[in-house]
């Protein structure tokens, strides 16, 4: 069963996304400079995503906020 969140965009127009945490938390591997360990976090700090609605929106999600949605049955 997919984990849907439900999150405003930073757009004029504040467009409610759904969001499916666990396609928006699949492993990614981001080297940030020479020497530094390949290893990918969990949850990552900040993620931030494109409105499906609209151009200039940003949706927003924090780890804390996908810590408590991933943490309800």
């Amino acid at each position: 069963m997919p984990r849907i969140i439900k999150v405003r965009c930073t757009g004029a127009g504040k467009h409610v996304n759904d969001i499916d945490l666990d396609k928006a938390l699949q492993p990614a591997v981001v080297l940030r400079g020479v020497g530094l360990p390949a290893t990918p976090r969990e949850i990552p700090e900040r993620l931030v995503l494109s409105c499906q609605q609209c151009t200039k929106g940003q949706v927003i999600l924090t780890r804390a906020i996908m810590e408590k949605r991933l943490s309800q049955p």
